[in-house]
C-alpha cells in the first residue's frame, strides 16, 4: 500500500521568494566518484558544508573539501545587471536574486526558472557520467535582445569541516585550458576546471568576498563567517534560445562536447512517484566508487565511511536494489581491514580506528541478508568463512577495547573514555552512554552470530568448526535469558555490569527479537515488542530512551555538547524501523500490518523536510518531530527500503512469516522463518 502522501517537485514564487522557507530545504546532487553539490534550494549556502564542488582530495587526507563554493550569477539586459545568486552576509541576504526566482523544480535533477525583467533564464544542474565534474546549464528561453551572463567563482580550497579566511598564501595564477581555466590555489590541491561550452571570455581579476555567513554552523555552535577568493570572471553573451555550460571538476573535459553529454544525462533522468522509488533513487547517493574502492558514504556531509554504518547499510542500500556486485566489492574492502577479528569503526588503511564492539558482527548479519535475497550458504562459508570464524575466535580469546567472552558465554566490552556501542557519543572524554560491560544489542548480534556461522558452517560441510562451535547457542542463549529478562518487568535491561542492571528503557532491546536467530521465547519477545511499542515508537522512528525517564531529551539541537547529551537520549532514529517491523511481525504477524503500512505511509513527508528526497539522521523525540543531524543519512534510507521490502514479502507470502523472494530454495535462507 503506497502513501497517499504524494511528494512535492515544484515550488513556486511564493515559496522561493521567502528566504526563511526557501533556506530550509536543501538539494543534493552526487557524482559516482565521490564528489558532491548542495546548498539549499534558493542557492543560499546556509552550511560549511554546501558548495558546487565539494570533492575527496585522497592526497590530502581522503575528506571531501569545498573547492567551488558557489557562483555569482548576473545577468546583463537591457542596461540592468540582475544577481541571480544568493548570499547571506550579517544577517543580510545579498545578492537577493532568490526574489527573482519564478519557479524551482526538484526533480528530475534540480532546475530554476529566472525572471529578470524582460527576460526569462532557466538554470539546471547535474554531474558529468563517471567524473566528478558538475555540469551547469544556463538557457536563455526569452529576452527582447541578446543578453551578457556573467560567472564569478567564488572558491574556498578547505578541509569541509573548516573555514577558510583571507590569507596571503593564495595562489592568483591561473592556466588556460579549452574553454575556460585551470587553477589550485594552495600547492597540495588537485586543480580545479572550470570551463564553458561556448566562447567565452575570462577576466583576470583576483578578489576576496568578506564574511560570508553560514547559519546552520551558528545554531551548530561553530564558527560562522568565512572569506571566499575569486580568480576573475568569465562573460559570454547569449541569443534568446541559446544554452551555454558551465563546467567544475577536477579533470580537464572538451567543452565542445557539454552541450551532447548533458542531453544524454537528463534524458536518463527519471522522475520518481513513489515514496520507495524515491528511496531507491536516494540509495545511489551513498554508494561511492573511490580509488581506494567501493565505499558507502555514512551521511551527508560530514560522516565519511564507517563500518558499523556500512554494514547496516549495506542489504538496503546494494541487495534491495539488485546491486550484488557492489555489495560483494564493499564487503571485501571491509575484510581488507579486519584486525584481531574487529572492523574499524571509522576510517580505513592506516588512519583505520577500530573503537567498536559490534560492526564485526553487523557484518555477519549483513552477510545472512545477502544468503536470505540471493546466496548460497555453502558459498558464504567458502568465501568468507575465514574471515568469519576468526571474528568469533577473536571475541571468544578477547580482542582490543576489552571486548571478550566472559564465563557465561556473553560478551563483555568497555574502556574507560570509550563508548563501543552505536550509542557513542561522547563530551568532553567522557561517554555519554558508556554502556560498559554486557549490553544487550552486542551480545543479541553474538548470539545471531555463533547461530548464523554454525548454519554456514554445516552447508559447507566444515565439520571441525561444527564441533567446536555447537555447544555454544545454547550456553549463550541460557546466559542472555539470565543477564537481561526479569519476569516482573517484563522486559530486558539495556546493560549490565559487574551484575549492576542497567534498566533503562532503550530500544537495544528489540534486536533480540529481530534478528534472524533469536534468545527469546515467544511470550518475552511479545513483552519486549509491547515495552518498545508504547514506549519508544514515534511516526519518525524510535526514541532512544523512554519519555518517563527522567534523563530523557525531547529535542535534539544546539551546540555540539548540547546536541551530544540528546543524542541517544530520547532522539529519534529512523533506521531503527526495519528491526522493529522485522520484531513485530514475528509477534503479530498479520495483525501487524496496519501499524507498519501507516508508519511507512506517515514517513513519506520526511523525505522533503530537509533534504529533498533523502531521510535525515535523527529527529526530536517530541512532537513535531523536527529532523536533526546529517540531512540524508545512509542507514535512514537503507532501513526504509528494507522496511518496504520486509511489509511487501509478509503480505506476499500471507500467512507464513517468510521474508525472502518468493522461489527462493528454503535451503539458501540463512534465518528461523
Amino acid at each position: 500500500m503506497e502513501a497517499a502522501y504524494k511528494i512535492r517537485t515544484f515550488f513556486g514564487t511564493a515559496a522561493m521568494n521567502d528566504p526563511a522557507t526557501a533556506t530550509r530545504r536543501e538539494y543534493l546532487q552526487v557524482a559516482a566518484r565521490g564528489a558532491y553539490a548542495a546548498s539549499t534550494i534558493c542557492g543560499c549556502n546556509s552550511r560549511k558544508y554546501h558548495g558546487l564542488l565539494v570533492a575527496p582530495q585522497p592526497q590530502i587526507d581522503n575528506d571531501h573539501h569545498v573547492l567551488l563554493s558557489a557562483l555569482e550569477e548576473t545577468v546583463l539586459c537591457e542596461n540592468t545587471a540582475w544577481r541571480l545568486n544568493t548570499q547571506r552576509y550579517t544577517s543580510v541576504y545579498y545578492p537577493d536574486g532568490y526574489r527573482y526566482i519564478r519557479e524551482f523544480y526538484a526533480s528530475p535533477i534540480p532546475q530554476w526558472i529566472y525572471s529578470c525583467g524582460h527576460a526569462t533564464v532557466k538554470k539546471e544542474l547535474l554531474f558529468a557520467a563517471a567524473e566528478n565534474t558538475l555540469l551547469i546549464r544556463y538557457t536563455l528561453l526569452e529576452a527582447p535582445c541578446p543578453v551578457t551572463l556573467r560567472l564569478t567563482p567564488l572558491l574556498a580550497f578547505r578541509n569541509m569541516h573548516w573555514l577558510s579566511k583571507k590569507n596571503e598564501h593564495v595562489n592568483h595564477h591561473v592556466t588556460a585550458v579549452a574553454g575556460g581555466i585551470a587553477t589550485a590555489i594552495y600547492p597540495a590541491y588537485t586543480p580545479v576546471y572550470l570551463q564553458m561550452s561556448s566562447q567565452a571570455e575570462f577576466t583576470h581579476a583576483p578578489d576576496w568576498y568578506y564574511n560570508v555567513e553560514y547559519p546552520e554552523e551558528q545554531q551548530r555552535g561553530y564558527d560562522f563567517h568565512e572569506d571566499l577568493y575569486t580568480p576573475g570572471y568569465f562573460e559570454v553573451p547569449l541569443e534568446p534560445g541559446q544554452s551555454v555550460l558551465f563546467a567544475a571538476g577536477t579533470r580537464e573535459i572538451r567543452p565542445e562536447a557539454c552541450g551532447e553529454q548533458f542531453r544524454q544525462l537528463i534524458s536518463g533522468q527519471t522522475v520518481p512517484h513513489t515514496t520507495q522509488e524515491y528511496l531507491l533513487k536516494a540509495a545511489r547517493q551513498f554508494i561511492l566508487h573511490l580509488p581506494a574502492g567501493p565505499t558507502v558514504k555514512a551521511g551527508y556531509y560530514w560522516f565519511g565511511a564507517w563500518g558499523r554504518d556500512t554494514c547496516i547499510s549495506l542489504p538496503g542500500l546494494t541487495l534491495l536494489s539488485g546491486d550484488v556486485s557492489y555489495f560483494r566489492q564493499a564487503v571485501d574492502t571491509l575484510l581488507a581491514d579486519l584486525k584481531d577479528g574487529l572492523l574499524p569503526n571509522a576510517g580505513t588503511g592506516e588512519r583505520a580506528i577500530y573503537n567498536t564492539a559490534d560492526a564485526s558482527l553487523w557484518l555477519v548479519w549483513a552477510l545472512q541478508q545477502w544468503g536470505r535475497y540471493y546466496g548460497n550458504a555453502a558459498t558464504i562459508w567458502e568465501t568468507y568463512g575465514g574471515h568469519l570464524a576468526s571474528i568469533l575466535q577473536h571475541y571468544r580469546q578477547g580482542t582490543h577495547y576489552g571486548i571478550r567472552m566472559d564465563e557465561d558465554g556473553l560478551i563483555t566490552a568497555g574502556q574507560e573514555g570509550y563508548a563501543l556501542t552505536w550509542m557513542d557519543a561522547v563530551t568532553d572524554g567522557i561517554p555519554v552512554t558508556p554502556r560498559s560491560g554486557k549490553s544487550v544489542e552486542v551480545n543479541a548480534l553474538w548470539y545471531n552470530a555463533v547461530c548464523c556461522c554454525l548454519q554456514l558452517a554445516r552447508a559447507a560441510g566444515d565439520e571441525d568448526f561444527v564441533q567446536a562451535w555447537a555447544p555454544f547457542p545454547e550456553r549463550i542463549r541460557i546466559a542472555f535469558t539470565r543477564c537481561f529478562w526479569d519476569d516482573d518487568k517484563k522486559y530486558l535491561a539495556d546493560c549490565v555490569q559487574h551484575a549492576q542492571q542497567d534498566w533503562s528503557v532503550r530500544p537495544n532491546q528489540l534486536f533480540a527479537v529481530s534478528l534472524p536467530f533469536s534468545p527469546l521465547t515467544p511470550e518475552q519477545q511479545a513483552a519486549v515488542m509491547d515495552k518498545v511499542r508504547d514506549e519508544l515508537l514515534t511516526p519518525r522512528g524510535l526514541r532512544t530512551l523512554s519519555p518517563e525517564d527522567e534523563r530523557y531529551c525531547g529535542h535534539y539541537g544546539g551546540d555540539q555538547p548540547t546536541r551530544d547529551r540528546a543524542y541517544h537520549q530520547g532522539t529519534v532514529w529512523p533506521w531503527l524501523l526495519a528491526h522493529f517491523a522485522e520484531a513485530y511481525l514475528e509477534v503479530y504477524q498479520e495483525h501487524a500490518l496496519p501499524l507498519l503500512e501507516t508508519i511507512f505511509e506517515d514517513m513519506a513527508p520526511a523525505l522533503q523536510e530537509c533534504c529533498l528526497y533523502s531521510v535525515a539522521e535523527v529527529f526530536d523525540g517530541d512532537y513535531p518531530y523536527k529532523a536533526g543531524g546529517a540531512v540524508a543519512q545512509a542507514w535512514s534510507v537503507a532501513e526504509l527500503l528494507r522496511f518496504k521490502y520486509i511489509i511487501d514479502t509478509f503480505k506476499m507470502n500471507r500467512g507464513r512469516h517468510e521474508l525472502y523472494p518468493a522461489g527462493m530454495e528454503q535451503n539458501t535462507i540463512l534465518c528461523r522463518y
